[in-house]
């Protein structure tokens, strides 16, 4: 039996999915949709998205889950059109349902609150949706995704959130793509730049600017200066400074790269240990997984062990 996702009320995560098998690739084109589609369902779910880049065999996103409420009907048709905005019979189906009353509102309220403010329900629309375009287009059939998604909890902290970013943003310069990371197409960073709106709003929510314009000045300051570590060792990919000022000098959360897409938490180390304990706590209660326990490695690394092996968590924000 699969153990439980870790997830918190009102959080952040950084998720990953991957296509299956390297048996398939997603093209220009299908990045183009993929992005489109992630506006239409980002929406629906009411899933705010801080920044994503869609590669050719998988995706990153960083998200911000807010806290369920209850939503008025307008609310949910608004939503609900948003997601399917070439089929205005069916939006009209479901706004008569819910004008007409009664019992069949009622469950189709219930049917709708369901998708929505859900990590695991806003990946399941977003990979279903796309791969019901993929195989349309490309005339095959069944999943071409790589079993579940990753999803590693995100402390809702500036520098936590930016390096976070900056990873995924940067991902096209990693692979040699690109020279700088405003010139990929498909990727939160560029799309803001290029005035979309969403792409705008999540790069603000994530530096806590004031608007877009502070929050295009210090996320491009942080992201050319970790560009420059992250691809030292790539002289083609490095980009130019000399124009660049107040530029963060600490980069203890950049040099731990590998936990931002394998660990399972990123935050301070108080961050990580409430919530290990917390999801220990419920493990244990639910009698998943009895031998879990936690283990104290080193002062900036937890361990979770079981199942036969040990997961690695670390903290990454300030030694604080």
């Amino acid at each position: 039996m699969r153990r439980p996702r870790l997830t918190i009320e009102n959080g952040i995560y950084h998720c990953i999915s991957r296509i299956t098998g390297g048996r398939f690739w997603i093209e220009d084109v299908g990045k183009g949709v993929w992005c489109d589609q992630l506006k239409r369902v980002s929406v629906f779910c009411g899933v705010q998205i801080l920044t994503y880049a869609v590669m050719d065999n998988h995706f990153h996103l960083l998200v911000h889950v807010p806290r369920t409420t209850k939503l008025s009907d307008e609310i949910l048709i608004e939503r609900y059109r948003s997601l399917y905005p070439h089929r205005p019979k069916l939006v009209q189906d479901v706004e008569d349902t819910l004008r007409e009353g009664g019992i069949p509102a009622e469950e189709m309220r219930q049917r709708l609150h369901a998708r929505m403010h859900d990590l695991s329900q806003f990946l399941k629309e977003l990979k279903q949706r796309f791969t019901m375009w993929y195989n349309s287009h490309h005339k095959l059939f069944g999943t071409i995704w790589d079993g579940r998604f990753k999803s590693i909890l995100v402390e809702n902290e500036t520098s936590a959130l930016q390096t976070v970013a900056a990873y995924i943003d940067l991902n096209p310069l990693r692979a040699g793509i690109v020279k700088e990371p405003n010139a990929y197409r498909w990727c939160g960073l560029s799309s803001a730049n290029r005035g979309d709106p969403l792409a705008k709003a999540g790069l603000v929510a994530l530096t806590r600017a004031r608007g877009w314009a502070e929050a295009q000045a210090v996320y491009r300051r942080f992201v050319h200066e970790a560009g420059i570590h992250q691809v030292k060792d790539k002289p083609h990919a490095t980009l130019e400074a000399q124009n660049i000022k107040a530029i963060p000098t600490d980069q203890s959360l950049m040099r731990k790269q590998k936990w931002l897409s394998e660990g399972w938490i990123v935050g301070s180390r108080k961050f990580v240990w409430a919530n290990i304990r917390t999801y220990g706590a419920h493990l244990r209660s639910e009698a998943s997984d009895p031998c879990l326990k936690e283990v104290e490695l080193r002062a900036e690394v937890v361990a979770l062990a079981g199942r036969g092996r040990t997961r690695v968590l670390e903290s990454l924000a300030h030694h604080g």
